[in-house]
């Protein structure tokens, strides 16, 4: 397995890195630890009107150069175990624009991120640029808001998507024997009823007929994805609530003492890159626990 794990030495990168270091990882897994050089983060030097010598610019890049250093040597320190490969880079850019692309040149299989950069004041749900790396990646992407995973939600909705995350949680070795609630949400608005006139039983009743098929349906899928996880070495069990998705699949999470969320994300196809789906998203940003999102 190819993991890359972003850091930029924030109290948040750094319980990604402790997400990463307590994670038992199949034997052979290769580890890159990337640190950011944001390209505008020294543009004061040259901003108008500011005279800087250059004995001071040296000794600000020197500085700045040995913090960047440690911030990846300190994530580096606390990865190495017997069975793992693990390396450092140090990328200029953007830096969500610099994670995407070092992770297709490193052909990751799994990017992991904190949940939040470093000062960013408004990342109450979620960091900037964690948010663009979770909407524009093509692999999976780690979010991390714990050191651990003990117990897993798995969001189940039926799709290939949701299919191959449910594969991944299946063959990841440090998740046999864990606890795993799979949730599959029958999607119904509370106010559905409200634009039926007065008189419009049969096409109401209609509706809760469908209402209960489906609800059939994704307990059928739930149970089905939980036999499959337990025949696969895992502690599985199932529930399938109704009501709005996203809301459900962080509200059982929380019910559930949750450490992880998985789920899948069939997402909107642009010109050029694939825009995360609005379930996903909405899970992504308010949920409390790890989330782990799988493409489809």
């Amino acid at each position: 397995m190819r993991v890359l794990l972003a850091t930029d030495g924030s109290s948040s990168s750094e319980q990604a890195a402790a997400l990463v270091a307590e994670t038992p990882w199949p034997s052979g897994t290769a580890l890159r630890i990337v640190h950011v050089i944001d390209a505008g983060q020294d543009a004061f030097i040259a901003a108008p009107g500011v005279v800087v010598s250059e004995e001071t610019i040296e000794r600000i890049e020197t500085a700045a150069g040995e913090h960047n250093q440690r911030i990846v040597a300190d994530a580096a320190a606390r990865q190495a175990r017997p069975g793992m490969v693990v390396d450092t880079a140090l990328l200029r850019g953007r830096p969500a624009s610099a994670i995407l692309a070092a992770a297709d040149s490193f052909a990751a299989d799994l990017i992991v991120v904190g949940s939040h950069g470093r000062g960013t004041w408004a990342s109450r749900l979620l960091g900037s640029v964690t948010a663009e790396i979770v909407e524009y990646s093509t692999r999976p992407v780690l979010v991390a808001r714990g050191s651990s995973i003990r117990r897993i939600v798995l969001a189940d909705d039926g799709s290939p998507s949701a299919a191959r995350a449910r594969a991944l949680v299946g063959r990841m070795p440090g998740f046999k024997g864990l606890a795993v609630r799979v949730v599959s949400v029958a999607d119904r608005s509370p106010s559905w009823i409200g634009g039926f006139a007065l008189g419009a039983a049969d096409e109401i009743q209609a509706l809760e007929d469908s209402a209960r098929t489906e609800a059939r349906r994704h307990a059928d899928l739930a149970e089905g994805a939980a036999r499959e996880l337990g025949a696969m070495g895992l502690e599985a069990g199932s529930t399938a609530p109704i009501g709005d998705p996203g809301s459900e699949i962080v509200r059982v999470a929380v019910d559930w003492q949750a450490d992880l969320i998985v789920m899948g994300t069939r997402g909107q196809t642009g010109l050029a890159r694939l825009l995360l789906g609005s379930v996903a998203r909405k899970v992504v940003q308010h949920a409390h626990t790890s989330v782990l999102v799988v493409r489809g």
